[in-house]
């Protein structure tokens, strides 16, 4: 986690610099490349919410919720908008059905190697819809809000079981 503080921090350096016309070797360059060219002139915000959102899963959630949760946002997210942006026809919103499902999917698979499948499909199910749904930034929302759903239906499975 520390290490990952000290990258964002690095990043948010970076970007400071490049705004002011002062280009960081490799960093600016990396984060010009992966940027939308609508972000170019601003603040480029996405790698700061996924570190954030990384981290605070790391604190708040369970070890293997808290991986599960990493697992959502770093494949089923990317895998949502590019099968949604290249293959995607039903539209909800700016996103789509087939970019959602597949997703989801991808996320549920990872997913498997963490938690119970059970919590596996719910905390996929609520990531993908929170991708799906576009609020905020959905670096930031899909590590919290998957980790969220993951976290209350593991209780409430537990507290049912006892």
């Amino acid at each position: 986690m520390a290490a990952l503080c000290v990258v964002t921090a690095t990043y948010v350096a970076g970007e400071l610099q490049r705004l002011r016309g002062r280009r960081v070797p490799l960093l600016s360059n990396f984060t010009l490349k992966l940027s939308r060219s609508n972000e170019r002139n601003h603040f480029i915000t996405p790698p700061v919410f996924l570190a954030v959102g990384i981290i605070l899963v790391l604190l708040i959630f369970p070890r293997n919720i808290a991986y599960a949760s990493i697992a959502i946002v770093a494949i089923g997210d990317p895998l949502a908008a590019y099968v949604g942006g290249r293959f995607g026809r039903r539209r909800v919103g700016r996103k789509s059905l087939e970019g959602f499902a597949i997703g989801t999917f991808a996320a549920f698979a990872l997913t498997l190697f963490l938690v119970p499948p059970s919590i596996g499909a719910i905390g996929s199910i609520a990531g993908m819809i929170l991708e799906l749904a576009g609020v905020l930034d959905d670096n930031l929302t899909i590590p919290l809000g998957s980790g969220t759903a993951m976290y209350l239906a593991t209780a409430l499975l537990t507290h049912a079981a006892a």
